[in-house]
């Protein structure tokens, strides 16, 4: 085999891979809210939880005051709401609770360790980040210990998150958390084993 089938064959095997990896990284930005079944509950450590098994993006928000929802009708106040978009989700809060440490704020007023989990139920990715987005009147929230997550949920501590005292009983703040996901790890060996078979292909190829 002559030095330019070398380089014709690695320049394929190049090109294939780029190929996977490319299509590997569409398929992840694929990877969305919108249209996935999620189980999104509140626990106080008070009251029994309560759940609501919703398909994100299917109303707007998806969540809110007095819609129906066992948390609507349950634990939201007016002006209260849950919206999912497709890589993201924001809460818009009341603070209605006692004074917050930095003046100008105020508490949810919600027992200590209050807190809303996301969860996905069945999708075929699962959650590999999640950043604190905008901040509107808000603060207080920040990745590691308001907002926590795993695999396939996400946590969120609203009981020492401070709102801005606007004017009194009408004090709103909202704030987006940002999501990245990846593969399943099931779906990782599949795409292993195939670069494996590319560069044993292209090995081959090498040697004849």
């Amino acid at each position: 085999m002559t030095a330019n089938t070398h380089r014709s064959v690695s320049f394929a095997g190049l090109m294939a891979g780029l190929f996977l990896l490319v299509s590997t990284s569409t398929a992840q930005a694929a990877f969305v809210f919108t249209g996935q079944a999620m189980n999104v509950t509140f626990q106080d450590g008070v009251f029994p939880d309560l759940t609501d098994a919703i398909v994100a993006g299917n109303a707007d928000p998806d969540i809110a005051y007095l819609d129906g929802t066992n948390i609507g009708d349950g634990i939201m106040l007016d002006f209260e709401f849950i919206d999912f978009a497709d890589t993201s989700v924001t809460f818009q809060l009341r603070g209605d609770g006692g004074v917050h440490p930095t003046a100008g704020y105020q508490t949810t007023g919600l027992p200590q360790d209050s807190r809303y989990v996301l969860s996905l139920t069945g999708a075929d990715f699962s959650i590999g980040s999640v950043s604190v987005g905008a901040l509107t009147d808000m603060i207080g929230v920040a990745v590691g210990s308001e907002v926590t997550f795993d695999a396939k949920n996400i946590y969120f501590d609203i009981s020492t998150l401070g709102i801005k005292e606007v004017t009194p009983g009408a004090d709103i703040g909202s704030v987006t958390l940002n999501v990245e996901f990846v593969p399943v790890p099931a779906a990782l060996p599949l795409m292993l084993s195939g670069l494996a078979g590319l560069a044993l292909f292209v090995r081959r190829r090498r040697t004849e």
